[in-house]
């Protein structure tokens, strides 16, 4: 499998960006069970989060 500059295998994912409105929170500005798990599964991958 290549690699890229870092040795990190070309293709994995590293880092998820996100907006907050429409992405994370409802339109009543609610963070969701939903949401909050899937940041949770990226932690446990290893995967970065972060919010715009």
């Amino acid at each position: 499998m290549p690699h890229d500059a870092a040795g990190t295998p070309a293709g994995q994912i590293r880092l998820v960006l996100a907006d907050v409105d429409g992405t994370l929170v409802t339109k009543d500005k609610i963070l969701t069970p939903r949401a909050i798990r899937a940041v949770e599964r990226l932690r446990e991958r290893g995967i970065l989060f972060t919010i715009t």
